[in-house]
């Protein structure tokens, strides 16, 4: 009897055994945890984040960059036919700013230029002198939203007739200097040939943007309109 018992004892110390170690597949080592690294993947791109309160946490709001400046134009057109002049910040080149010119041909001297952050607003009651009128030659000086209704989105032109892409389509009494001004910029013109059959075409409005490469994104640096001058 006690070898009986002692033989069922044998027995049942090697079916635990048996077991144990079909549990783990024919290996009775203990798995190793995975390894963390504190430093993302080489291959791991990094993403922007926007704090929950719309701040920046210490940073300069970034500014989006467009791959192309065909990209770009059709995002800063929508702006500007909005009047978002928050939104158009964030499409302000960088270190240039962004010039407006109330003719295609630019003087820089003359011509008004804003950073980024100090954009003025279409309810802005500042006068600027922006210029002077083609013909009169009396001071353009008007505030920013009177300037924006005469001298930037005084026609639909999200819906322009034509597009030039880097390229003039109409011209006056004066030479556009754009590519001058700007040199390596691409220009996106939108225009209008004509509005009244009785003014024979000597009508039409363009405008103009002015873009340039930073840091391998398009931006914009300049405003330009463009119509008829003597």
């Amino acid at each position: 009897m006690k070898k009986t018992w002692i033989t069922l004892c044998t027995a049942a110390i090697l079916a635990i055994g048996v077991t144990g170690c079909a549990s783990g597949n024919g290996s009775s080592q203990t798995p190793h945890p995975t390894e963390q690294s504190g430093s993302p993947s080489p291959t791991a791109s990094p993403q922007a984040t926007t704090p929950a309160d719309g701040g920046t946490s210490g940073q300069e709001k970034q500014s989006p960059l467009f791959a192309t400046p065909q990209d770009a134009a059709a995002a800063i057109i929508l702006t500007l036919k909005d009047a978002d002049m928050e939104t158009l910040q964030a499409f302000v080149h960088p270190q240039n700013g962004l010039l407006f010119s109330p003719y295609a041909h630019i003087d820089k001297e003359k011509a008004q230029t804003f950073p980024a952050s100090e954009l003025p607003t279409t309810n802005d009651d500042k006068k600027y002198v922006w210029g002077s009128f083609d013909g009169s030659g009396e001071p353009i000086e008007l505030t920013f939203g009177d300037y924006y209704k005469k001298f930037v989105y005084d026609e639909d032109f999200v819906n322009a007739e034509k597009i030039g892409w880097d390229e003039i389509l109409s011209s006056g009494n004066t030479e556009p200097n754009m590519k001058e001004t700007f040199p390596g910029s691409y220009i996106v013109d939108y225009h209008f040939s004509g509005f009244d059959e009785q003014y024979e075409g000597m009508d039409w409005k363009s405008l103009i943007l002015v873009l340039e490469q930073h840091e391998g994104g398009w931006y914009l640096s300049g405003i330009v309109h463009s119509q008829w001058t003597i």
